[in-house]
């Protein structure tokens, strides 16, 4: 599975900028920067409106039962459960599709949640409609003729979903502006690391020290040496990794470089991984990080 999807392979990635958790660009090797076609945008429709469906035909099921409309309730499960099904499938593409385009987790998530919150605003507005057609559907009710025509529990219940969809409308909106900003800036990074593997100046290097431990987050920052024209050069990087994946000193790196100052450090592939051994002060340190 590993070969067949590249980003499964979760190695520690070394970044320059201070990156770290969802912000970590993951370009594995042999992977390419396709443009952002439709079929991202569609799979994202997709998945807002089967999520709506499925909350719209589940949530019906309640609202009969609700307005005693019997066992004909159970009939909105045909739309509903398929309609989950489908949102799980495009829930899956655009985590597989978004990952390839994207190649950052935070963008990626965000792009997620444009998705289901657009599908929760649009079945919370089906079944606000549903309920504003029962309160004033007044010939199914004849009773509340004396009452203006309208049942009151009904038009609470039609102004609740309003909010909700509404609600749920403008977090999806907030959510899809910081996706598209996010995916701008992980594009341009993943562009940089592939510039710099393909035009950058190559040289290798190793890592010099373990991390701290009380800096330990879910990685630290740790000194890399490598040699250049100048002679011996140590920088430090952070290495986002687990606390039982932490490469040890002298694992060989290979450090890229442009006459602008950019730097790109990586794992040498061609090279075996070995790990520290003794992960138990990363687990439980002093400043609440660890995995």
């Amino acid at each position: 599975m590993a070969e067949e999807w590249p980003w499964l392979k979760d190695q520690p990635v070394f970044t320059t900028h201070g990156e770290k958790h969802g912000n970590v660009t993951r370009v594995p090797h042999g992977a390419s920067l396709e443009p952002v076609g439709a079929g991202l945008v569609l799979l994202v429709a997709g998945l807002a409106v089967s999520t709506g469906l499925a909350v719209a035909g589940i949530g019906l099921v309640l609202a009969g039962f609700t307005e005693d409309l019997g066992p004909v309730s159970w009939w909105w499960l045909a739309l509903g459960v398929p309609a989950a099904g489908l949102a799980v499938f495009f829930l899956a593409g655009v985590y597989i599709r978004g990952m390839e385009l994207i190649m950052r987790e935070r963008p990626r998530t965000l792009v997620l949640l444009t998705g289901l919150l657009g599908g929760v605003a649009l079945g919370l507005a089906a079944l606000a409609a549903w309920w504003a057609w029962r309160a004033s559907d007044i010939s199914l009710h004849p009773e509340l003729i004396e009452h203006d025509g309208w049942n009151r529990g009904q038009i609470v219940n039609a102004t609740v979903f309003t909010i909700g969809a509404l609600a749920a409308a403008a977090a999806c909106l907030i959510a899809a502006l910081f996706a598209v900003r996010g995916v701008r800036r992980a594009r341009r990074d993943a562009a940089r690391i592939l510039r710099l593997r393909e035009t950058g100046t190559r040289r290798a290097g190793v890592v010099a020290a373990l991390p701290d431990p009380n800096d330990w987050d879910r990685g630290g920052d740790v000194a890399i040496r490598y040699q250049d024209e100048t002679g011996e050069q140590v920088i430090r990087v952070r290495v986002n990794t687990y606390a039982h994946e932490i490469p040890v000193p002298g694992t060989p790196l290979i450090v890229f470089t442009d006459p602008a100052g950019d730097l790109l450090v990586e794992l040498d592939p061609d090279h075996p991984l070995e790990y520290h051994p003794d992960n138990r002060p990363y687990e439980s340190d002093s400043s609440g990080g660890g995995t």
